[in-house]
């Protein structure tokens, strides 16, 4: 198999701390497919803490002939997104793709081309900016057998200047994946994901943040930890019971626990609860509690 792109790099322990959590945010999901192969996303939350409301629409359809996503979304900030990419048409593991947004309001646009290529043993990954001072994004994954490593980049094409960098190394089998990865020289992030057996996965992860405020990417609804250059310890689980149903966990060195439940009401809809509480302050700590529900038809 071609390894992953760089963004899905440690995603299995990535996804067990951050999916499924929601803490302060009332949550809906849409998702359907029309007759003709159009697939509609709606998205909406509402903080219980300040009452905004804010979601999106999203309308993606594919015309598998010409290898051709065509996909269009929609916020609440008024912002329009558009993208098309098309795949394995040119060349096998060749990637093309253009997006671009636009905020009528504030007349403010943007864009980007993408370009993509993947073999067995590689995957290529960039991006670029259509601006009088142009961002360039790169990345590249090796992979060797159980092994993996990559390189992530972004360029100032204006000042022609190195802005950030990022590398990363990892090892996965049916199991257990191990994934690390240093960025910028002063973040970094340590992770294993492991499956105990079928019902039960668990995950352990270590993250320094540097002053430049790295590190790994809130759930849903949480604030983002200001400043400072702190290692925080995370364990997590994911317990599956019968009858469609899951249970989270997960804990870090900040005594901040979090307690996730999922239940498959019926077919295409499925409704989650999660909470996430300071454990140093119980009485009067910053608890957050959130509620999702899916549907799918």
């Amino acid at each position: 198999m071609a390894p992953p792109p760089y963004p899905d790099l440690g995603k299995l322990a990535r996804d067990l701390f951050r999916r499924g959590y929601h803490p302060g945010v009332w949550q809906l999901d849409c998702k359907s497919m029309s007759s003709p192969g159009i697939e509609f996303f709606t998205t909406g939350f509402a903080s219980q803490d300040h009452s905004k409301v804010a979601g999106s629409l999203q309308s993606k359809y594919k015309i598998e002939d010409s290898g051709l996503t065509l996909t269009e979304r929609w916020n609440t900030d008024s912002w329009f997104f558009g993208e098309i990419v098309q795949k394995d048409k040119l060349a096998q593991g060749l990637m093309l793709g253009l997006e671009g947004k636009f905020q009528p309001s504030s007349d403010s646009k943007d864009g980007k081309f993408k370009l993509g290529y993947v073999e067995d043993h590689f995957n290529f990954l960039t991006d670029m900016g259509i601006s009088s001072s142009p961002i360039m994004n790169c990345s590249l994954v090796l992979g060797h057998k159980e092994f993996l490593g990559g390189l992530g980049c972004t360029f100032d094409l204006g000042d022609t200047a190195l802005s950030s960098w990022k590398v990363a190394l990892g090892w996965s089998n049916d199991k257990a994946t191990l994934h690390g990865e240093l960025k910028d020289g002063d973040s970094w992030l340590a992770s294993l994901f492991y499956k105990l057996n079928d019902p039960i996965d668990a995950a352990v992860e270590l993250t320094k943040t540097g002053g430049g405020g790295g590190g790994p990417e809130p759930a849903e609804g949480e604030a983002e930890q200001a400043g400072g250059s702190d290692v925080t310890v995370g364990v997590g689980m994911i317990y599956r019971l019968e009858g469609d149903a899951l249970i989270r966990a997960k804990i870090n060195s900040k005594a901040e626990l979090g307690l996730g439940y999922e239940q498959k009401v019926r077919e295409g809809i499925t409704a989650s609860i999660s909470a996430v509480l300071d454990g140093r302050n119980i009485s009067d700590g910053n608890h957050k509690f959130g509620v999702g529900l899916a549907l799918e038809c």
